[in-house]
């Protein structure tokens, strides 16, 4: 009974120890599977990146994948994102117009002006007949208010259609009516404009007329001396014209010697011994005897003419216009002598 009893036990430890070693087989052939998916997975997962890799590394180099990300970026509004790729872009390509212009609105969105503007002068450099460019660059001078470097950048164009096509922004120069040059007589200037509301600003000291300048509303009278006019148009936009220049000099030319009457000769005292002295309208005349005469000697009066005094004397009259220019003297040499 006993070895029937070791036989079955015998037995049964057998089939345990085959039932141990086949989940022993099968948990090592699990593991393996295991491990051989964990490999596999792990070998996708590399050539995925690998992959990856590959087209990043291709894609950072492709200007057109650049700028498609850039478009849908900006359009996203992320801009960050967008100048990423476009500056990515522009340096891949640095002669591409359309990228620069894209590089130029993101800037302008991430308020970066001063690069933008270096952006669209590099584009206006490569294209000059943009008016994309043109049209970009003129707007963030407005929005900054930086009118003269509107007119710089359109006197430097010498494409006339780009030049008509934003013709509102440039000024024409004032109209003087006066030719400049000497004169001998008051004058008066007048400015005209091209446009009814356009604005004309002058100086007459030489300076260079701003806005803070005399604006233009009425004639301008020319006195004696030398005078420079200088204006400047500002249009409606703001733009000014090149600034005009014209000098005038009003020299007043002194009157002739004055007229006197009797000329020189001998007289007696039974005759008409009064002087007469013609005074030209808007003149005075001063006189004196046996010598030259200024301003500082008598006055002559029309009603009262000079009595010639006896012996001989010499008479000297001069002419004092209305501007103050002194005549050379008119002379006369009288003799008196009693009457027999």
């Amino acid at each position: 009974f006993r070895s029937y009893s070791a036989r079955i036990a015998s037995a049964a430890r057998k089939r345990a120890a085959i039932a141990a070693e086949n989940r022993r087989r099968k948990k090592a052939k699990k593991k393996r599977m295991i491990l051989v998916s964990v490999a596999g997975v792990l070998v996708l997962v590399a050539a995925g990146l690998f992959f990856k890799l590959g087209m990043d590394k291709k894609n950072y180099n492709d200007f057109d994948y650049q700028i498609r990300m850039a478009d849908t970026a900006f359009s996203n509004h992320k801009y960050e994102e967008s100048y990423k790729f476009v500056e990515r872009a522009v340096s891949l390509d640095d002669s591409d117009v359309d990228a620069k212009l894209l590089l130029a609105q993101v800037q302008v969105k991430l308020e970066k002006t001063d690069q933008s503007i270096k952006t669209l002068q590099d584009a206006i450099r490569l294209e000059p007949d943009n008016q994309s460019a043109y049209n970009q660059l003129i707007k963030i001078y407005m929005e900054n208010d930086q009118p003269d470097e509107v007119k710089n950048l359109l006197d430097s164009c010498d494409n006339d259609d780009i030049l008509n096509k934003f013709s509102a922004y440039i000024s024409k120069n004032p109209v003087f009516s006066l030719p400049e040059g000497s004169y001998d007589e008051p004058k008066t200037l007048s400015l005209y404009a091209k446009d009814d509301e356009d604005k004309i600003y002058y100086t007459t000291d030489g300076t260079d007329p701003t806005t803070s300048s005399t604006l233009y509303t009425d004639n301008i009278t020319l006195e004696e001396g030398q005078t420079t006019i200088k204006a400047v148009t500002i249009n409606k936009n703001g733009i000014p014209s090149d600034i005009v220049s014209n000098t005038y000099t009003i020299a007043y030319e002194a009157p002739d010697p004055p007229q006197i009457s009797p000329s020189s000769g001998s007289f007696t005292t039974d005759m008409d011994t009064n002087i007469y002295i013609i005074v030209p309208k808007g003149c005075r005349a001063y006189y004196a005897f046996d010598k030259k005469p200024t301003i500082a000697d008598e006055l002559y009066q029309e009603d009262q003419p000079v009595k010639m005094l006896k012996g001989t004397h010499t008479f000297y009259a001069i002419l004092v216009d209305e501007h103050n220019k002194v005549s050379s003297p008119g002379s006369a040499i009288y003799k008196l002598t009693e009457a027999k």
